[in-house]
């Protein structure tokens, strides 16, 4: 089924992407790249990022070959083109499960590390159950509307997410030591590979954009809009990275599960009219939680809609349906190391729907697309 909803225009794709990127990971980020590279740890986002960059290349290819489908929809002409859509639909069920189940598990993961902040930062008395319990069914009431509430919603949200984003570097700068930043020297280049890797889980979410390109208005530059997307992110956790690094150093990093949110605290100047920044930075911080999860979420079921080619009833219902497993999915590690670890298992298994997939897909249709275009040379030399 065609999708019929072109509703989203380059600056929409540009917050949704954002939007989807950023979440809970930055409150830990400083302390996660900094454990192998040390004061270079500022480079992990970097790599990360790069690595990110080369199934979004692939997406943006397909999407252009595709315009106006989503892959659920152009997946079965890549494999096996317009005269066998029944078998490529076949062969393709093994990557929609994936794809699915990433966003889901990924979805209950962003969901946990919110909780855990939440209930180690703010409401040190509420149950985790009642934080998480409110939070999904406002998301619940997102899967209640169609595509477009939800592009508004990130749109709207959208600069709101920017605050953290100049005020995190602004605060540094009141207690920030540079040297913490020397020497540029790189121990191996091993640990910046694998502290990239594992930095990569930081830009999941920008995966969603194969539902939404299909979803783009006419005219809509996509390309422009993923690059600007990936940069403006890329840019936010490297100097979240040094911020962190240049005011605690990377030892004393160690030592902290949400850095990001400790360095708010450190600020010797909080404004004028704010006693405790970190509370308006947490304040801010949810909507941009908020976004990450309800895209996760929200792209599961209304893909699986998709898939199956139902009506709006048939999404709403599949929320109900699938918040109760979110939930058990969420509550599944028991104390905040298995979380860390938890997440850290995800990312690896992100890797194959994510990044290994698309960039097969857009391999294939380059080749079949090739194949074709040399087969009728051919025949036109021979006329």
């Amino acid at each position: 089924m065609k999708s019929q909803r072109r509703v989203v225009s380059t600056w929409q794709l540009i917050s949704f992407l954002i939007s989807s990127m950023i979440g809970v990971g930055i409150l830990s980020m400083p302390r996660t790249v900094s454990e192998t590279l040390n004061e270079m740890g500022w480079m992990g986002p970097i790599v990360g990022g790069l690595i990110a960059l080369l199934p979004l290349l692939g997406m943006v290819y397909l999407s252009k070959e595709y315009p106006g489908l989503t892959f659920i929809e152009y997946s079965p002409l890549v494999l096996c083109g317009e005269k066998h859509v029944k078998w490529g639909k076949i062969l393709c069920i093994p990557w929609f499960f994936l794809f699915f189940s990433f966003q889901f598990l990924n979805a209950g993961m962003v969901a946990r590390g919110f909780g855990e902040v939440v209930v180690t930062a703010v409401l040190l008395e509420t149950p985790l159950e009642a934080i998480l319990i409110s939070l999904f069914l406002i998301v619940l009431f997102l899967c209640m509307h169609e595509v477009d509430v939800l592009i508004r919603v990130n749109e709207l949200l959208f600069p709101i997410m920017l605050i953290p984003v100049f005020l995190i570097p602004y605060v540094s700068l009141t207690s920030a030591d540079w040297n913490n930043l020397l020497p540029l020297h790189l121990d191996s280049f091993e640990s910046l590979v694998e502290t990239g890797i594992n930095t990569f889980s930081l830009y999941t979410g920008y995966e969603l954009l194969m539902i939404f390109f299909g979803l783009a208005m006419p005219g809509a530059k996509i390309g422009l809009a993923t690059w600007i997307g990936l940069v403006f992110t890329i840019l936010s956790y490297a100097l979240t990275a040094v911020a962190g690094i240049v005011v605690f150093g990377y030892e004393e990093l160690q030592n902290m599960i949400w850095p990001t949110l400790e360095l708010v605290k450190t600020a010797t100047r909080t404004g004028w009219f704010l006693e405790r920044l970190e509370s308006a930075f947490l304040a801010i911080w949810v909507a941009s939680v908020f976004t990450t999860l309800g895209n996760m979420f929200y792209s599961t079921v209304y893909g699986i809609r998709l898939l199956l080619g139902k009506s709006m009833r048939f999404q709403r219902i599949l929320s109900f349906v699938l918040l109760i497993p979110l939930l058990y999915v969420t509550l599944l590690p028991q104390s905040i190391v298995e979380f860390f670890a938890y997440a850290r298992y995800l990312t690896y298994y992100g890797y194959i729907s994510t990044v290994l997939i698309p960039v097969l897909l857009a391999i294939i249709h380059w080749l079949r697309k090739k194949t074709v275009d040399e087969t009728q040379d051919s025949k036109k030399g021979v006329t």
